[in-house]
């Protein structure tokens, strides 16, 4: 079979398929998807994790969100990323890009992803996604589409322009896949979707609490949203994760009882290092907030075809950077401050992703505001998927120095 080839991911999905778990059966359905997808000779569509995948699922197309194949791939073969970022070095392509985007293109030259049908995304979050999806295009002759996005949402007419987009997404998932948008099947979608959104906005409310039920990222939300948005897979995944903490939060229990100070990871996890978080537990530290997780959507109307690709359209203008990442710095902080006031924060951090050049040069301004607030926050260089920049134990030692410092103020 064709899809024999990718054998790191068809150990991940052994791995998953063993695990009783909804979350899991959530990522071993999408997996074993893509592989009959390849078997079958069935299209694939490749998106960023930027662009939800209820319209592709709606048309029975295949999403693969090229960012979750990698994330996914790390689980079993923690070399997998490494491997696929040194080819893209040895292809010639920067040392400076984003390393979640030189995993992309160096799998795809490894051919240890599937090759995509088509793809679809949206300009954002940043130019290291927007180029590379380009590249990819390039290499593998597929036919892209990308919705473009203007620079100021706030700006007359700048919503109308957006959902036209959107609209011109679908158009193009039509006609490069020979289908036809069925609307009562994309309102079942849409509403199996809203269904797995005010899961996922009440367990984030909960997260509030003090001691917060659940530390560090919690996963299941943004891997539905990467992978099965509107399959009910991806529902039971968050509503399980939910059901855990709404029990957990009812027998008195907490992911760090004896919570001395609570952090804001105001980024994406660190994909290597999987320990941190109950590293930093064992200090008395909890995270009740990742950006990772920071979906703050409402449901969509899906009364008429129009409120629905309405609605979609304004969705996916929350994803987790696409919502900071897009027009000025000011955005970005003022979403830090909300957070780190609503989930009752005492410090934050920011790994410094060197790909994420919108962030490392606003450092000063952010320092600046978190300044002027009282709120302590360490801002360092990380990679967040190739541990050869900041090795773990560098990486351990300044976020120890600064939470000792943080654990001195409060007591």
């Amino acid at each position: 079979m064709a899809s024999e080839k990718y054998e790191v991911h068809k150990r991940m999905y052994e791995v998953l398929k063993g695990r009783d778990t909804p979350g899991a059966k959530m990522l071993a359905e999408w997996l074993e998807g893509v592989f009959h997808a390849v078997d079958e000779g069935r299209p694939v569509v490749y998106h960023s994790f930027a662009l939800f995948s209820e319209v592709i699922i709606a048309l029975d197309l295949q999403p693969l969100c090229c960012e979750a194949w990698d994330m996914l791939a790390s689980r079993v073969d923690p070399q997998h990323p490494l491997k696929s970022i040194d080819a893209a070095h040895e292809a010639g392509i920067p040392s400076e890009m984003c390393s979640f985007d030189k995993a992309i293109l160096g799998s795809v030259m490894r051919e240890t992803m599937p090759p995509p049908s088509m793809i679809a995304l949206s300009a954002t979050p940043c130019q290291n996604a927007y180029i590379t999806y380009q590249a990819v295009a390039h290499i593998t002759g597929a036919p892209m589409w990308v919705s473009d996005i203007p620079y100021n949402m706030d700006e007359q007419g700048a919503r109308d322009y957006w959902v036209e987009q959107y609209q011109g997404l679908i158009a193009f998932l039509e006609e490069q896949s020979g289908r036809k948008m069925d609307y009562d099947r994309l309102r079942e979608v849409v509403e199996e979707s809203n269904r797995c959104v005010e899961y996922w906005l009440e367990l984030m409310e909960l997260q509030k609490m003090k001691p917060a039920p659940r530390t560090g990222p919690l996963w299941s939300g943004t891997y539905a949203g990467m992978t099965s948005f509107g399959l009910p897979s991806s529902t039971a995944a968050v509503k399980a994760t939910l059901d855990r903490a709404k029990e957990d939060v009812a027998q008195g229990k907490a992911a760090v009882p004896d919570e001395k100070a609570r952090a804001v990871w105001f980024h994406f996890p660190v994909g290597w290092d999987t320990g941190l978080m109950k590293w930093m537990a064992d200090m008395g530290v909890s995270v009740p907030f990742v950006e990772f997780d920071g979906y703050r959507a409402e449901p969509v109307d899906t009364s008429t075809p129009e409120s629905m690709i309405r609605g979609m359209a304004g969705r996916a203008l929350e994803v987790p950077m696409v919502k900071i990442a897009q027009g000025a710095t000011d955005r970005y902080i003022e979403d830090l401050l909300y957070v780190i006031r609503e989930w009752k924060a005492d410090c934050a951090i920011i790994a410094g992703h060197p790909g994420c050049k919108w962030i490392t040069g606003a450092h000063g301004l952010i320092r600046d505001a978190c300044r002027e607030e009282g709120i302590p926050i360490l801002l360092y260089d990380l990679d967040l998927v190739d541990d050869r920049v900041t090795p773990e134990e560098e990486s351990r030692a300044k976020i120890e120095q600064f939470l000792n410092m943080v654990l001195d103020r409060e007591d």
